[in-house]
């Protein structure tokens, strides 16, 4: 009976090591054991609409600034790829992060980030930009009106008429005697004179009924003259500068107003954390689209976003409706987003330098950024 287990245990043992054997010679020592560094045989690229760094079309094909970039880099570094789609940036982001996918090819470098995911070298430079409802001046009687009678016009007025009872005075003190047919009859009458002549002289309109003779007079009068010229020019000023502030439709006409109006923008979004800091309300929107949508329909009075995608899709499909305040603030600089320590970003790097050289570049950037 002993010797029978002994044989038994013996060919067992000797089939086990046949097995093994056999598991050596025909599989790799991968079966066994991964290469946790060695990069994903198919990249999982993350995208979520956003003309024009992420368009999806009509037939469900992927193009755009980001798309065409990523596909020229993962063409030149020989790896098969799938997109995979978001509905937000944020989700995207998240993926990003928990290693659901490899990398997103245009996002904005943010301080943030740096901690959970890595950027490859910057491609493009870009900045904020603001989204208001569209129009054009409106220069109607009651703007006008309202425009003469601000605080800031009739203070100009009050300055003016001041500055003329000054002079005027001054040039009939001189006049009262030498000159009393054209400064004299008291001195209500004569101060009402020079007040009359001191208007006339500034508004270059010069009648010619009054003008001093006296060597003070003239002097004066030199110096009110002076003086005249760049008081009219400034007063002209502030008087269109007032009539074309009043005239602008909407509430925001840079970035200060937006302390005071309803903002929008996307969560995860540089825009969104800018804002955020500076102590700016924001009302979360899931797309820009969505956002711009509200801005047309005056559900709130701007919208905050990468100027490239606002400008696109505002003359894409918001002409005559919305408009983007010219500028920017907050510049930064976009790259592709990678998971943290891939080792996809050496041969990102090495590729997007190499493309960064080539005619296509510029033909890339040129069909979507104006």
């Amino acid at each position: 009976m002993n010797i029978m287990l002994f044989n038994y245990k013996k060919i067992l043992f000797v089939s086990c090591s046949m097995i093994c054997f056999c598991l050596l010679l025909f599989f790799p020592e991968n079966a066994f054991a991964q290469d946790d560094s060695a990069p994903p045989r198919k990249v999982v690229v993350g995208t979520v609409v956003a003309p024009p760094l992420y368009i999806k079309t009509a037939d469900n094909r992927w193009e755009g600034v980001g798309i065409e970039i990523w596909q020229a880099v993962a063409q030149r570094m020989a790896v098969a790829f799938e997109f995979r789609e978001f509905n937000s940036l944020e989700s995207s982001l998240d993926a990003l992060e928990k290693k659901e996918i490899d990398v997103i090819p245009s996002l904005a470098v943010q301080d943030r980030l740096e901690a959970t995911m890595d950027f490859s070298q910057s491609y493009l430079k870009s900045g904020l930009s603001i989204a208001v409802p569209a129009g054009g001046p409106n220069y109607g009687w009651i703007n006008v009106i309202r425009s003469v009678f601000s605080p800031l016009i009739l203070k100009a007025i009050g300055l003016l008429f001041l500055m003329s009872l000054i002079f005027g005075t001054i040039v009939w003190s001189f006049e009262r005697r030498r000159n009393s047919e054209m400064f004299g009859g008291g001195y209500v009458k004569g101060i009402a004179h020079g007040i009359w002549w001191a208007m006339v002289t500034m508004t270059t309109v010069g009648y010619g009924d009054k003008a001093p003779k006296t060597m003070g007079g003239r002097i004066f009068a030199l110096i009110w003259m002076l003086f005249s010229i760049v008081f009219i020019a400034s007063f002209t000023a502030n008087i269109a500068t007032q009539l074309t502030i009043s005239g602008l439709k909407g509430k925001v006409r840079g970035f200060n107003d937006l302390y005071t109006t309803r903002v929008g923008c996307i969560p995860g979004s540089e825009g969104f954390d800018f804002l955020t800091k500076k102590g700016i309300a924001v009302i979360p929107f899931e797309g820009t689209r969505e956002g711009l949508l509200a801005v047309d329909s005056n559900n709130i009075d701007a919208f905050v976003m990468d100027e490239n995608i606002l400008k696109y899709l505002v003359k894409s499909e918001f002409p005559g409706r919305v408009q983007v305040i010219g500028g920017t603030f907050n510049e930064y600089f976009v790259s592709i987003a990678l998971q943290q320590k891939s080792t996809l970003r050496e041969p990102i790097n090495m590729a997007l330098l190499t493309l960064m050289k080539t005619e296509s570049w510029n033909e890339i950037l040129n069909r979507y950024i104006q």
